[in-house]
């Protein structure tokens, strides 16, 4: 049986092999490219102006093991936080899954930030209920509000 030493040793070879074989690619590659744009008369000015000749990171870099942007394996979320917790500072935008330290709390509202518990979020509380009550559809947000004074005055 292989020891760790040997192994270790073999995968060195191997990347090193596998980067060579891509080096080699590459170059084979780039030279099919510079043919084309030359029979084409393309310059790297038309790559720029076509939107290619920027390079855009998309997807997970190699080696991640996330999206790109994440820390330790956590997702940034692309919301601004609705709720925090006291003890630790962890945030929580309110949407997905929530987290262990407000998931069986009874009553989140003790966990808001401040001001993140303003007009828009209670607006669009009231609004998307009322219409599910009154099976109505989307009658406008002054529709909406109209009905939501009627139920609350109720």
């Amino acid at each position: 049986m292989a020891t760790l030493a040997q192994l270790e040793s073999q995968i060195l070879k191997l990347q090193r092999r596998a980067d060579e074989l891509r080096e080699r690619e590459s170059i084979k590659v780039i030279a099919q490219i510079r043919a084309m744009m030359d029979e084409y008369g393309l310059t790297t000015a038309d790559l720029a102006q076509a939107g290619l000749g920027t390079r855009k990171q998309r997807g997970r870099p190699p080696g991640s093991k996330n999206s790109a942007g994440s820390k330790n394996g956590a997702v940034k979320s692309k919301l601004p936080p609705k709720y925090r917790d006291p003890l630790s500072g962890a945030t929580w935008s309110g949407h997905a899954r929530p987290p262990a330290w407000i998931k069986d709390a009874p009553d989140r509202s003790v966990f808001l930030i401040d001001g993140a518990s303003g007009k828009n979020g209670a607006r669009r509380g009231r609004a998307a209920s009322v219409s599910h009550t009154t099976g109505a559809k989307r009658a406008g947000r002054t529709g909406a509000k109209r009905a939501a004074r009627k139920s609350a005055a109720a």
